[in-house]
């Protein structure tokens, strides 16, 4: 059953709510779950109880600008006035703190999709001494530097012409526009997040999820790109870390599959143990996709071969 608290950001002024579901018996693993963008972590309840049923506890918050970790709705889509990604990569080892003292003998994983992968690759990056079982890496994106650097340039000059919290539909179609185009006689324009036409309609009828970044925002977000994609950065991951690079053949975010590659191949190169998955016909969000069942167990028998051998990792 899912259960909340509320922890203090490290920003020192918003409260981030902080869902967690506990298995029956003691867990024999915590999965802490970040969310991606223009989401909340309500959205990862089945997924959650389906992890629960397999003896995992799962922990999750909304970032800072998501779901109900706002104190209004002029609050999405926003993190800070400056270097918000750097809240969302201490919030997120903040709330792994946290748990670990609730269960300091269990083995812990980070799962992040879309922008939460992002994330998770810079907590990585940031505490490579912190002794975790594995990480997995959903629907994440790895770009060029030469495009990040571009990115946060044009985000410079809208924040210094517009404003910080601008919202801006040009910054927006650079993220976004075209992520349909594969598909044909598309039915509305979120089509690319999954197949399951359900989910889709779904994802829009949430008042939680019609919000656009502000222009901070985005330049936060092209920043945990370029940090999360920077091969120099990503040598800084302790390689005996057992990863999980698991995308849609058809996501737009990881380039129909030619940046989710790329991503594991760089992560390889580091000797980190990697295994990647590139999911037939799926595309953005795998764990609402018409065959998330089958994603949700092959998560689980990844989960199964590293919780009792990567305990040994110091």
């Amino acid at each position: 059953m899912k259960q909340q608290h509320w922890l203090t950001s490290s920003d020192q002024s918003h409260q981030l709510k902080v869902n967690y579901w506990l298995p029956t018996e003691k867990p024999k693993a915590v999965i802490q779950l970040v969310h991606g963008m223009v989401e909340h972590i309500d959205r990862y309840d089945s997924f959650a109880k389906f992890l629960n049923a397999q003896g995992y506890a799962v922990i999750g918050h909304d970032h800072l600008g998501h779901g109900d970790s706002i104190d209004n709705v002029g609050e999405y889509g926003y993190f800070a006035e400056q270097k918000g990604y750097r809240y969302l990569i201490t919030d997120v080892k903040r709330i792994e703190e946290q748990w670990r003292t609730k269960f300091p003998e269990v083995p812990y994983f980070l799962l992040g999709h879309s922008m939460g992968s992002l994330v998770v690759r810079d907590v990585l990056i940031e505490y490579p001494t912190e002794r975790l079982q594995g990480a997995i890496m959903m629907g994440t994106a790895y770009e060029s530097l030469l495009k990040m650097n571009v990115a946060l340039l044009v985000s410079r000059a809208f924040i210094r012409f517009r404003g910080k919290r601008y919202r801006s539909t040009f910054l927006d179609n650079l993220a976004f526009n075209g992520f349909n185009r594969h598909i044909h006689s598309a039915r509305t324009s979120k089509d690319w997040l999954s197949r399951d036409e359900d989910q889709v309609d779904a994802y829009i009828q949430d008042p939680k999820n019609q919000f656009t970044f502000t222009t901070q925002a985005y330049q936060d977000l092209f920043y945990l790109t370029k940090e999360a994609s920077s091969p120099k950065k990503l040598n800084q991951i302790d390689p005996r870390l057992p990863l999980l690079v698991i995308s849609g053949e058809e996501d737009p975010v990881g380039r129909y599959g030619k940046g989710v590659i790329a991503c594991a191949q760089q992560l390889a190169k580091n000797g980190n143990p990697v295994t990647l998955e590139l999911m037939a016909e799926g595309r953005h969000e795998l764990l609402n996709e018409q065959n998330a069942k089958t994603v949700y167990q092959l998560l689980v028998n990844w989960l199964r071969k590293y919780e009792k051998t990567s305990t040994d990792r110091k």
